[in-house]
């Protein structure tokens, strides 16, 4: 019922909270467009505050800021987000008036669709047109990897998404903020807890290739006809698309390579071994893109993608591996790959209809993070909103495995399947090649503890190195974890089985203390969902009749 006069107004708390639990905040760096009009005047001294402006920390360009260029920006709803930032503002055709979703619009809707209560949002520039024609395959790419990691003019309208890319720009420093371009933000955030790059495939995959026409269905039987009246007027021409149909985005092994690589690039920019300044508790949730149908996977495409897991590289492939599957990288458990893609409503004007699935994903968790606690799995949730997984796995090859590398698909991705008839997060799953880090919850649990522990470190600084200082941040480091057990974070009941915190002789040697350094060690022992059940019904053979008749 309306209410003339009466005006509801959401307001912000401004509490201080204490060490941060939260494991729902996700950053979103990548294209998108700016939406016309002035900045609030509260986001203008929300910046000034964070340093952005005003000859603040960052001391960002007024020209920068007005248009959002590389500032991260916090929103708490789609309404926030869709009044600053245009996510219909990708061309078809370099060009072309017309537009379309672009990736980090798609990712961020769905976000918040499925449950997300905060994001942030770091603008590198305006989305790339999905097709140029007047530029060959090379040139398409290098216009793609500039958008990506550099070379970009410092009076240009875009920034790196992901700076030091390939040598390609200046490589980001934990400890310089005038490097912080991009993805490198997420040094800033101090709430963060997962990076998102929606851009990344669609800039790995070179130019869009044309899809093939759907063939026509069989016209009717012949049979005669009376003649019908002769109509005049101009004849109706049949309706022209000025746009081909493009496929969805499909990789290839060499584009592969530049994914894999690019992913790798943005988890050791998150684990910097430069001083407090990593970001070790942020969790990097992506997608794994779709195959290209001419890509060698030995003729086991039925096994995709666990096939990428077999081995270093592609099945009965001589190049060079990918560096994402490598030994090194595989282990990193604080990688999240969602499949398949996804058909939904916003998508209906991209390629295919499909979106990829990392938004999707992102939100899911979060959502799972504020109603359970971010160290409970999400599987086994519904997704919200009417949508479908593309190509649908079926329960056969879900159930597949790779021995040595994975039990069964859901093992090592983040799967969306249909259950009983109802589109769900099948799986919640690190690329971990260690069994104990391969559950999502436990890499959140981690990152909730090093995210309060490096908030207790920054009100410990000024503090004399000694035993009053040991015992005080023993003290504050056993209390978050006393509340982390009491919501069940751990396997066991009493404290002792479910974690140790030591800071003293034992954890720093005579060294450490000398030069000033505090050591605090933190053993857990994380509860480790379960995420799939297998039930096995043993068929027995019927009873005799004669042993019936006898009963």
């Amino acid at each position: 019922m309306p209410a003339p006069g009466i005006e509801f107004v959401t307001r912000r708390s401004t509490a201080s909270a204490g060490p941060s639990t939260r494991a729902d905040v996700a950053v979103f760096a990548g294209l998108i467009g700016r939406q016309p009009g002035a900045l609030p005047a509260a986001l203008r001294s929300a910046l000034a505050e964070a340093g952005w402006r005003d000859g603040g920390t960052f001391d960002t360009p007024d020209g920068r800021i007005e248009c959002l260029l590389g500032v991260p920006i916090a929103v708490q709803s789609w309404a926030e987000f869709d009044a600053l930032f245009n996510w219909r503002s990708r061309a078809p055709v370099a060009g072309s008036t017309l537009r379309m979703p672009c990736p980090l619009g798609l990712a961020v809707r769905q976000f918040f669709a499925q449950g997300g209560a905060k994001a942030w949002i770091v603008r590198c520039g305006d989305p790339l047109s999905l097709a140029a024609p007047d530029l060959t395959s090379d040139q398409f790419a290098e216009r793609q990897l500039r958008a990506l990691a550099g070379p970009i003019a410092p009076d240009a309208d875009g920034v790196p998404i992901l700076p030091g890319f390939q040598s390609r720009s200046r490589d980001a420093d934990p400890l310089d903020p005038a490097t912080w371009a991009g993805a490198a933000a997420i040094y800033a955030i101090d709430d963060a807890a997962m990076l998102l790059l929606p851009d990344l495939p669609d800039l790995a995959a070179g130019p869009p290739q044309i899809a093939e026409p759907l063939p026509e269905p069989p016209g009717p039987p012949e049979a005669f006809r009376p003649c019908a009246p002769v109509e005049t007027g101009e004849p109706a021409l049949p309706e022209r698309k000025a746009v081909p149909d493009y496929r969805a985005v499909r990789l290839g092994q060499a584009r592969y390579r530049v994914w894999s690589a690019a992913l790798t690039h943005a988890l050791a920019l998150l684990g910097r071994p430069r001083g407090p300044a990593h970001r070790r508790d942020v969790m990097m949730v992506s997608a794994l893109p779709l195959p290209d149908p001419g890509v060698d996977l030995g003729g086991r495409i039925a096994q995709w993608p666990l096939d990428l897991l077999a081995a270093p590289g592609f099945a009965g492939s001589t190049k060079a591996p990918l560096a994402l599957f490598d030994a090194a990288a595989i282990g990193n458990a604080r990688l999240q790959l969602g499949y398949p893609w996804l058909a939904t409503p916003d998508a209906a004007a991209c390629p295919e209809g499909l979106q990829s699935p990392e938004g999707t994903l992102a939100g899911m968790l979060s959502r799972s993070a504020l109603e359970l606690g971010g160290f409970r799995s999400a599987a086994g949730r519904a997704v919200r909103g009417s949508m479908a997984a593309v190509p649908d796995i079926a329960p056969s090859d879900r159930s597949r495995g790779l021995p040595g590398r994975a039990d069964w698909l859901g093992d090592r991705l983040c799967l969306f399947a249909v259950q009983r008839g109802v589109l769900e997060l099948a799986s919640d799953a690190t690329m971990a090649d260690s069994r104990a880090w391969r559950k999502g919850g436990v890499s959140r649990l981690v990152g909730i503890i090093l995210r309060a522990c490096r908030d207790l470190g920054a009100e410990l600084l000024f503090e004399p190195n000694g035993p009053h200082l040991w015992s005080r941040l023993a003290g504050s480091v056993t209390a978050v974890l006393e509340a982390l057990r009491a919501s069940n974070a751990f396997e066991g009941a009493a404290a002792d089985t479910c974690y140790q915190v030591i800071c003293d002789q034992r954890s720093m040697s005579p060294a450490d203390i000398d030069q000033g350094r505090l050591r605090c060690d933190v053993v857990i022992n994380p509860a480790s969902p379960i995420d799939r059940i297998v039930v096995t019904l043993a068929l027995l053979d019927p009873v005799p009749a004669h042993l019936r008749a006898a009963a």
